[in-house]
């Protein structure tokens, strides 16, 4: 449409140029060919092409070398002459910048190179009173048409800025969500779900660090299934796995929100108790020990096998690392296994 439109106004202001430079009537027939039939076939070459892009870039500098042609044919009538040529070098810089723009001045040389083989030297720079009129719709309509379009592109170009904007921030928070996603499955066991002997002792850290901050307390259990082994022996590895996840389950029943449950490896869980002394923990770790003991794994059969657990206990004490405080639950928790299993002790 731009294009038909600025043909048909580029037209009147060549028409009179033609007229008064006495053109002979096959440059009227090109011209009028070309301004009918142009727009549509430059239209269908771009939108047929692989590239539609480049293929506009090829219809502005034909434009152009169709331009030189006509300023030959007008023999060089200073308005309309300057009003077309200008005009096509506007649409050369729009459409490919200054290296388009160059190209098109090469275009325009070509294009009256070749109307002055055809048609003969013949310079008749003055315009006329009529060339004038003629010309004043292109020259007040063309720069309103050139805005128009150059307005739509802006919005347009708005309009893609916010989508491409939105689009990232969609891939962005999509990234961060599957980053989430890869760092909680990282920081799982497989098994039971819970997390991972990685994470615990991350965890621990913080919790220290934490502590060391604010003198904040905690408390950490370990806990060991009783005779695991003998039941993986006995019932197969899959009763085992039960068993394990039975106890998970377990554990994310008894705990309150703030207390976190892991695998600490094998049939060896531990517990942190944040903001917890070791009477508080104490009791905790009892009600997991009684839910334990009154659970049951269903076998093949309808039998069920039960199990019970030992949990070892301990306060975190201001200043000590981590290790000495894992290690001090640890010899409560084989204090349990010593005195019986099935039992909490704290230390």
């Amino acid at each position: 449409m731009p294009r038909a439109i600025g043909l048909a106004l580029g037209a009147l202001c060549a028409g009179a140029g033609l007229s008064q430079a006495g053109a002979p009537v096959w440059a009227w027939c090109v011209m009028l060919s070309y301004c009918a039939a142009w727009p549509h076939l430059a239209y269908q070459i771009a939108r047929r092409s692989h590239d539609p892009a480049a293929a506009e870039r090829r219809n502005v500098l034909f434009d152009s070398l169709a331009g030189g042609f006509w300023a030959v044919a007008m023999a060089f009538n200073v308005l309309p002459t300057v009003l077309l040529l200008a005009a096509l070098a506007m649409n050369n810089l729009a459409v490919g910048g200054s290296r388009l723009f160059g190209r098109g001045l090469v275009a325009m040389l070509l294009g009256s190179g070749a109307g002055l083989l055809s048609l003969g030297p013949n310079f008749k720079p003055e315009t006329s009173f009529v060339t004038i009129l003629w010309c004043l719709p292109f020259l007040l309509t063309y720069p309103t048409v050139l805005g128009q379009v150059m307005y739509r592109l802006s919005i347009e170009l708005s309009r893609r800025k916010d989508e491409l904007r939105l689009e990232k921030q969609r891939a962005d928070e999509a990234s961060a969500a599957q980053a989430r996603i890869l760092a909680e499955l990282a920081a799982r066991d497989e098994l039971t779900n819970l997390y991972n002997r990685r994470y615990m002792g991350e965890l621990l850290i913080r919790q220290r660090h934490l502590s060391d901050r604010t003198g904040a307390v905690f408390a950490v259990a370990l806990a060991d299934l009783d005779h695991f082994k003998h039941i993986n022996d006995t019932h197969g590895h899959s009763v085992g796995d039960s068993v394990l996840q039975t106890f998970a389950q377990l554990c994310q029943g008894v705990i309150r929100g703030s207390d976190t449950v892991g695998r600490w490896g094998g049939e060896e869980f531990i517990l942190v108790f944040p903001g917890a002394a070791a009477r508080e923990a104490t009791q905790a770790a009892e009600r997991l020990r009684e839910q334990v003991a009154a659970a049951s794994v269903e076998l093949p059969g309808g039998l069920r096998v039960t199990f019970t657990v030992s949990i070892g206990l301990t306060e975190h004490r201001p200043a000590e690392g981590v290790e000495s405080t894992i290690e001090r639950a640890d010899r409560a928790m084989y204090l349990a296994k010593k005195q019986g299993r099935n039992r909490v002790v704290a230390h």
